[in-house]
């Protein structure tokens, strides 16, 4: 789901190196390498306005098609059911189908008048209910007056009131209006199919005998004589559509009603235009998909539960509160219906603070308090980097699902088994995934969408885990057997078949095979309840660093914390590597902590790389597989100022990792490349503790000139340990090497009155000739927001003419993160129009917008905080770096010869900076990058450059 854009870099990249080129190092030419500008600098301000006027109408003039019919997509096997079992399980159990159990979808909410999310394989109606959560549907609702047959509602004259007054129960009649502006982005906002997104359309409220209902003018005729009524859907399953009349509906709505405290109407609209939710929908128990039969979900059979929990407007991100009433919701109606419950959540974010996150607290105590509930989480998209998972499938009761390639996308040369999708968050500090399916299907897509049919992620695998899970489910309870989510998810992972070259941090136990699960649950099993927790290094998993060199053997201790009211338990041990060494066994006593402490050998842990063991924990009853891993990864890193290092022979679909230290403030590049001319890799890297770079990541690189360079600047540089991967393409495995080189010059750089005051420190064991200068090229302002709540927090600020791009850094503290489950940012043009927008991923984030030609004048920043509770703190605090750049670049040079700095030694230089040469906007200042050209590589350092202070006359 995740997208990076890398708008800024290139643009940086073209800037400093058509100035650096002007004027190189003396005798050295410059490397015509990547280079990136980087993160966010805090400072204090933040600005809150009224909401802009509307804006005027954006076209969209393309009628979208299938880029491959359904009935053609079916039978390529775009649905990708036989990786995971899923065909010779239904011809052995054919009623075993999912029926009976409902599924509940958390996502961006489902469009219900699309073929295959109508009924079920019996015939019963397929979607239970459609409840909004989220509160982007919210319509606000007022008392209208009507003036004979008529009513003046935003803006307009509707007729056909008298109809409406004899359908009345009372004598209230209220009115409201949803924007399309305020949906997002084309197509999904235009609700009336009329290709633009600058309506308001209109909606009637009264109370009828049987509760409340919407009119809505859905043809667009003026009159709502003709338009049929709309109940809440769970009342009466009614949608409706607003529709142009040369266009057929694009996207249909469900009304939810609640009665507001005053005794009127309270109505949320429930609607996808994100997609996200009604594909996932369709690949968990979609049936005849678009009308075609045989094309079918996990679980045909099952039931829907649509609980839209995320703004699409704002990035898809999830909203205060929504997915732990989503959840509540759920078990609720489950309950209520005496069905069994399968909730499926793709959703994630990045979880750097692993264990600690608020929603994996909610998430297992929710399934703590309902043991037979499965819920699948998806594992996130930041691979392919270690320790990249997200929350909340970082929760430990979750069945935590990456992704694998399914084989049917690689076409009639592809022989072996589906391998891991390089986008596939891992574990590291956790044990997670728990498995891995296919992330990659042709299912069901609102009409918008036409021609999207087919998405890909771990957003995609986690539906068909929990179809699977449904299928065992329906099993169950037709054989009027007792549901354990335990025993499922035990089921699944001691069955699942792994991947070959690939470990347990990138895939779990594998791939599962649904038919396997079936017969394991056959036979009685008892599973202790145990939680394993890593002492010191990690969360549910150990994550080392061990520098080279590093003397003696280590031990690494785990807790093995069991719960009451089991027996005590006997484990043995096994360990799958030889330099992982387990004691014997221990005994484990219910409601006690016992420590494990394992010795890892230090002959076998000196080759740079990734070393990962798992000591598995067994009881007497060997079949039903180990109920405990520990799991242990040592990762030495390379050293020197400059290494290469060979990545051997990268397997189809696969990837290989190096990892090396960096230290903040002194720059470094990367060097990828293959070892033939006709192969390619994409290249990839990770910041400390698992972060993907957030510049330009996953290119292409080859041989010679083709090999690709990611030059980091010294002000993106973290203290730590990075981490770079190649992965091969799925069809075609390469020979591939890194090169890394760290700049031997520490760069910092600070304003001093109409100067630049430059400091190299020189960490090489040589002298360094250099000429550095100063690179004008554009603007900056920083602002700390200070917020208690959930409301947008708004900027404004104005765009000038000159800037052709915005990149807008937000980061905050990171004990601040594990209390939300989203942060939206978005950036809009004076008339309300989205620029840009994306959900921050992790305690950092960073958002890239190449800005229109015509795009000078007021733009507004609009922050969403979204927290896994909707009550107690929620205050938060966020700094904000705004930069804007030009198309084109000012140079200062540095008067006099070139410098020679000594080795240890540092050189302050003062760089004259001059007047501004961009007309800057109101708390913006001069954005500078301090150009050092050195032998071998240029290097960079981004300078935020303050307003010149004058000094005080004396």
């Amino acid at each position: 789901m995740l997208a990076r854009a890398h708008g800024c870099l290139s643009l940086v990249v073209a800037l400093v190196f058509l100035s650096a080129c002007s004027r190189p190092a003396p005798g050295a030419p410059v490397s015509p390498a990547p280079v990136s500008a980087s993160p966010a600098a805090p400072l204090p301000g933040t600005d809150s306005s009224a909401p802009p006027e509307a804006p005027p109408a954006v076209r969209d003039t393309t009628e979208p098609a299938p880029l491959v019919q359904p009935a053609e997509a079916y039978r390529r096997g775009w649905m990708p059911l036989r990786p995971t079992g899923v065909p010779a399980f239904l011809a052995a159990h054919p009623t075993y189908d999912g029926r009976g159990v409902i599924i509940g979808i958390l996502d961006s909410g489902q469009d219900p008048g699309i073929p295959g999310l109508g009924t079920t394989t019996t015939g019963d109606r397929k979607i239970l209910d459609l409840r909004d959560f989220s509160g982007e549907g919210a319509v606000a609702l007022f008392p209208a007056t009507p003036e004979g047959d008529q009513l003046f509602i935003g803006g307009r004259t509707f007729s056909g009131i008298a109809r409406l007054r004899g359908l009345r129960v009372g004598t209230g009649i209220w009115a409201g209006t949803v924007a399309e502006l305020s949906l997002g982005e084309l197509p999904a906002s235009d609700l009336n199919g009329d290709r633009d997104n600058s309506d308001t359309l209109a909606i009637v409220v009264l109370r009828t005998t049987d509760g409340w209902v919407l009119f809505a003018d859905t043809d667009g005729d003026g009159s709502l004589a003709d338009e049929t009524p709309v109940r809440d859907y769970l009342v009466a399953r009614e949608t409706f559509a607003w529709h142009s009349a040369t266009r057929p509906v694009q996207l249909n709505l469900a009304a939810n009603f609640t009665t507001a405290p005053g005794g009127g109407p309270r109505l949320d609209l429930f609607f996808d235009t994100s997609a996200h939710g009604s594909h996932v929908a369709g690949i968990a128990a979609g049936h005849e998909l678009y009308g075609v039969r045989g094309f079918d979900g996990v679980a045909p059979g099952a039931w829907l539960l649509g609980l839209k929990i995320a703004n699409n407007a704002q990035g898809g991100i999830s909203t205060s509160g929504s997915m732990l009433a989503a959840i509540d919701y759920a078990i609720r109606f489950a309950a209520e219906r005496h069905a069994p419950l399968v909730l499926n959540l793709s959703f994630g974010v990045g979880n750097e603070a692993e264990g600690r996150a608020r929603a994996d607290a909610l998430v297992d105590s929710v399934l703590a308090a309902h043991p037979d509930i499965v819920f699948t989480i998806s594992a996130g998209n930041d691979g392919p980097g270690l320790s990249t998972m997200g929350f909340p499938g970082s929760a430990s009761r979750a069945l935590t699902v990456g992704a694998t390639y399914p084989a049917v996308f690689l076409g009639p040369n592809w022989k072996g088994s589906d391998p891991i999708a390089y986008f596939s968050s891992r574990g590291g500090e956790l044990a997670k995934p728990d498995l891995v399916t296919p992330g990659l299907a042709f299912s069901s897509v609102p009409r918008w969408n036409t021609g999207d049919e087919q998405k890909g992620g771990t957003s995609m695998a986690s539906p068909h885990a929990a179809g699977l899970a449904a299928l065992l489910v329906s099993g169950l309870a037709q054989e009027k057997r007792s549901i354990d989510a335990r025993q499922i998810r035990q089921a699944l992972m001691v069955t699942a078949r792994p991947l070959a070259g690939e470990t347990f941090l990138d895939i779990g136990t594998g791939q599962p095979d649904v038919g396997a699960a079936w017969r394991w649950l056959g036979t009685p099993h008892q599973l202790p309840e145990i939680a394993v927790r890593s002492r010191d290094h990690g969360v549910s998993a150990a994550w080392r660093i061990r520098p080279p060199g590093t003397q003696g053997d280590t031990t690494q201790i785990f807790d093995l914390v069991q719960a009451g009211g089991s027996p005590a338990t006997e484990l043995t041990f096994r360990s799958s590597a030889a330099w992982l060494r387990a004691p014997g066994g221990v005994r484990t006593s219910p409601g006690a902590t016992t420590p494990v402490t394992l010795t890892m050998q230090a002959r076998a842990l000196t080759a740079p790389g990734l070393h990962v063991g798992v000591v598995s924990g067994w009881t007497s009853d060997t079949l039903a597989g180990p109920v405990v891993r520990l799991v242990t990864s040592v990762v030495v890193p390379d050293t020197g100022a400059r290494f290469t290092a060979d990545m051997g022979d990268v397997p189809a679909g696969g990837e290989a990792r190096r990892f090396f230290t960096a230290q903040a403030g002194r720059p470094f590049a990367v060097v990828y490349l293959t070892r033939d001319a006709s192969e390619q890799v994409s290249a990839w890297l990770h910041e400390p503790g698992g972060q993907p770079y957030p510049e330009e990541n996953g290119i292409s690189a080859g041989a010679g000139e083709q090999a690709a360079v990611i030059l980091v600047d010294a002000r993106q540089v973290r203290d730590g340990v990075y981490e770079a991967v190649v992965t091969a393409p799925p069809l075609e495995a390469a020979a591939a090497a890194i090169v890394v080189q760290h700049s031997p010059l520490r760069i910092s750089a600070t304003r001093e009155w109409d100067s630049i005051a430059v400091r190299l420190e020189n960490l090489s064991p040589t002298a360094v000739a250099t000429e550095p200068f100063v690179v004008l090229v554009g603007a900056e302002r920083a602002v700390r927001v200070v917020a208690n709540g959930t409301d947008r927090q708004r900027v404004r600020f104005a765009l000038p003419d000159w800037a052709v791009h915005a990149a807008i850094d937000v980061s905050m503290e990171p004990a601040q993160w594990p209390r939300f489950t989203d942060f939206g940012v978005t950036l809009v043009n004076g008339a309300g129009q989205q620029l840009g927008k994306s959900p921050l991923n992790y305690a950092t984030g960073r958002l890239q917008v190449d800005l229109p030609p015509d795009g000078a004048g007021p733009a507004e920043l609009l922050l969403f905080p979204g927290f896994a509770d909707a009550r107690g703190d929620l205050r938060w605090t966020a700094d904000l770096s705004i930069r804007l750049y030009a198309d084109s670049a000012g140079v200062t040079p540095i008067p006099g010869a070139p410098l020679t700095i000594e080795p240890g030694r540092t050189a302050t230089l003062s760089l004259p900076l001059g007047p501004p040469r961009l007309a800057l906007g109101d708390g913006f200042f001069p954005l500078g990058i301090v150009v050092v050209p050195e032998e071998e590589r240029t290097w960079t350092r981004e300078v935020p450059l303050p307003p010149t202070l004058t000094p005080l006359s004396p």
